[in-house]
């Protein structure tokens, strides 16, 4: 693999970084220079942290339309029913948007969301008419969900019931009729909030409605927003959306709200997984607590994520979570045979210019991660399906800078549905058509080269520079994720002072540099890991990212290997 700078300044220092205050080291500096912050000042807007300079929610299309139609429901007394998306936008979205309309006083509240595996995607007309003619509902609020849904919202208009759509996701040349539609994405929205999850579009809304109800002499018993941003930071930080502009505050407040959830559930899962009593970062939530809800909903649970953030009984939290852990347990089984049985038929296929698999012992609830996997594997799109009776239902992922919305057009003939966005979508078929697709894709992957394998890092820094003030800068600069990655920092000439292997597929390394100076490497899923545990005395090179590792009651820097060259 090449390794290639950023191409920003990083190792050299422009001379605006010496205009910047001494007690921010130079090695943060010449990061954040590599990020394309020059000067102080710049860095500065990004860095703070205020909730104070967010953007208005009206600035959102038809939100003022919105919140008229809330509060004529709240003042009829209307029966609404709020209807998410089953994934991990849709699923706190919807928990925000509960407690935010019964802090503001609404009772008639339902809610529902489509199974993963009985539904799919998508507002279904015949839940919609159900929720009409059984229920009673007389307004519909979306969340994460619904700016395709031209039908269902047809539908409910024939029984003249309204919408209210929020949702973030691309728009189709037909919008729904809906009442109004607050999608910061859709055509003609002034707002430059394009960077919002699901769950953030439904946080402004929340917003709006409190502003105006307070403003109109409805608000009864007033409430602090920032409550709600524990569901906020979920949401943005699973669905990958850019951290910036106000995504960078709201979840790193989110962050701090989460670490001290009233949420019972959230409580006791995160006590399992061992993230209280420490500052909660995003990896934290990406990577540890998101799988975890996320398995009730892939495994096909009678326990939905949406009972861990609403529970209030002790002793229900403590069972919910018991099952929660039990299905990320099976989920890990399932799919770790699944991808080695895609894996032996991938290896098989090499060179790759796509990736399109399907198979009916691969388990539906998990066609997205070996999607991903493949994709990440192989540097290709990958579209991998579950056969379901006479249809393959799959997902799909691509490399950065490809668009699989584009694949899919080319392909739409071929295809029942599909949707999503440009690196992560799903997909429909007849299995009969499973060819027929498949010569779509060749045809339009055929003249794509080969993607040459680079790493590309922020800065090089000496082993010394990674010491306790860097650490503090690491801890300060969160958020990390989608639009501001946790950095990639080359160090040449260290040794390996030691390798040992973990649960028989991962490597600790001791990096040591000549001065003494040593840090933890760890290296997940290393390949051929009994060549590198040689690695012992080597001299080497390494691209690596820092992470802060927190062990009874100590904070510690180590860092996660991406890539190692030996120089001898």
């Amino acid at each position: 693999m090449l390794w290639e700078a950023s191409g920003l300044p990083s190792q050299e220092t422009p001379s605006a970084l010496s205009q910047w205050p001494e007690e921010i080291p130079l090695v943060v500096r010449r990061w954040m220079a590599s990020r394309g912050f020059p000067d102080y000042a710049s860095f500065q807007s990004f860095s703070e942290y205020s909730l104070k300079n967010l953007k208005n929610p009206s600035s959102l299309k038809d939100m003022d339309l919105a919140v008229d139609r809330l509060i004529q429901a709240y003042e009829r007394k209307e029966k609404v029913c709020l209807y998410a998306d089953f994934d991990m936008d849709g699923t706190p979205g919807l928990a925000l948007l509960i407690r935010g309309l019964q802090h503001c006083g609404f009772e008639n509240l339902l809610s529902f969301q489509p199974n993963r595996f009985d539904d799919g995607y998508g507002v279904h007309p015949d839940i919609i008419e159900d929720f009409i003619t059984n229920h009673g509902i007389s307004l519909f609020v979306t969340v994460d969900v619904g700016i395709t849904d031209v039908d269902a919202v047809d539908l409910a208009g024939s029984y003249d019931v309204d919408f209210i759509i929020t949702d973030h996701h691309q728009a189709k040349a037909e919008l729904p009729a809906a009442h109004a539609i607050v999608n910061p994405n859709q055509p003609g929205c002034p707002s430059g909030l394009g960077h919002l999850c699901g769950t953030g579009v439904a946080f402004y809304l929340v917003l709006a409605l409190r502003r105006a109800m307070t403003d109109r002499g409805l608000l009864k018993k007033s409430f602090d927003p920032k409550k709600l941003l524990d569901c906020f930071a979920i949401g943005t930080l699973t669905d990958m959306v850019p951290l910036i502009e106000d995504n960078r505050p709201l979840v790193q407040h989110g962050l701090l709200q989460l670490a001290r959830t009233d949420r019972g559930g959230l409580r006791h899962l995160m006590g399992e997984l061992n993230l209280f009593g420490k500052g909660l970062t995003s990896s934290d939530v990406s990577i540890q607590l998101a799988p975890k809800l996320n398995a009730l909903g892939r495994m096909n649970s009678e326990v939905q994520a949406l009972d861990l953030f609403l529970v209030t009984d002790a002793k229900e939290a403590e069972s919910l979570v018991r099952q929660t852990l039990l299905a990320q347990k099976k989920r890990t089984e399932i799919q770790k045979e699944a991808e080695d049985q895609l894996q032996s038929v991938l290896v098989a296929k090499t060179p790759l210019k796509f990736v399109f698999e399907y198979n009916e012992s691969f388990y539906k609830g998990i066609v997205g991660l070996l999607a991903m996997r493949a994709s990440q594997n192989h540097d290709v799109p990958s579209f991998v399906g579950s056969v379901i009776e006479d249809k393959i239902v799959g997902s799909a992922r691509a490399p950065k800078g490809e668009s699989l919305l584009e694949a899919f057009e080319y392909c739409k003939a071929t295809l029942n549905q599909f949707g999503g966005h440009h690196q992560a979508a799903g997909f429909e078929l007849e299995l009969a058509n499973a060819e027929a697709f498949n010569s779509k894709l060749a045809e339009f992957y055929a003249d794509r080269k080969p993607v040459k394998k680079v790493m590309t890092y922020d800065l090089k820094a000496e082993l010394a520079e990674l010491d306790d003030q860097f650490k503090h800068w690491f801890k300060k600069l969160e958020p990390y994720g989608v639009g501001f990655p946790i950095p990639l920092i080359r160090m040449d000439h260290l040794f390996v002072a030691s390798t040992r292997v973990l649960k028989e597929k991962h490597l600790k390394l001791v990096l040591k540099d000549i001065d003494g100076n040593k840090i933890d490497g760890l290296w997940f899923f290393a390949d051929n890991i009994e060549e590198k545990r040689q690695l012992t005395s080597k001299r080497v090179s390494v691209i690596v990212e820092p992470s802060i590792n927190f062990y009874m009651g100590q904070e510690s820097l180590q860092t996660f290997i991406r890539d190692l060259k030996i120089e001898y």
